[in-house]
């Protein structure tokens, strides 16, 4: 189905993902980050093409490399961390990308910004909420 999408629509679905999200191939360069706007914090823009070791913390590098070494292995399939920030509380997650023969193409990192998603919930609480405590009529479908 991705074929019928051309690299500008899916570079636009990408962008439009309320996290932030980045694509890290084989050997640990990071080849995609989505819109600069959404992200949590601010990014170099000289990242591309880059070894992720360099995007990451020193205090944080011998995690990243277990995280690598889980995920190209096929020990796992996701790791992640917290991120704690005064202001924030971040969630980074990476996931292994593989072929559908289990070959290891590369890994997805995303970040989820819970203060951004508590915040987001406390504008709009009440806004189409929908109460799923009892079930509805039968014959009823639920949408």
């Amino acid at each position: 189905m991705i074929e019928n999408l051309s690299r500008e629509q899916l570079a636009a679905i990408l962008d439009a993902l309320p996290i932030e999200f980045i694509f890290i191939d084989t050997q640990e360069k990071l080849l995609y980050a989505n819109k600069g706007e959404r992200r949590s914090r601010p990014a170099p823009t000289d990242v591309v093409g880059k070894d992720i070791r360099g995007c990451h913390q020193p205090a944080s590098l011998p995690l990243v490399e277990r995280f690598v070494d889980n995920l190209k292995s096929g020990r796992k399939d996701e790791e992640e961390f917290w991120l704690l920030f005064p202001d924030r509380k971040i969630l980074n997650r990476f996931l292994a990308v593989r072929d559908k023969a289990g070959r290891y193409l590369g890994m997805i990192e995303y970040l989820l910004d819970f203060k951004a998603l508590e915040d987001l919930a406390e504008d709009r609480k009440g806004a189409h909420a929908r109460d799923y405590s009892t079930p509805p009529p039968s014959g009823i479908p639920v949408t």
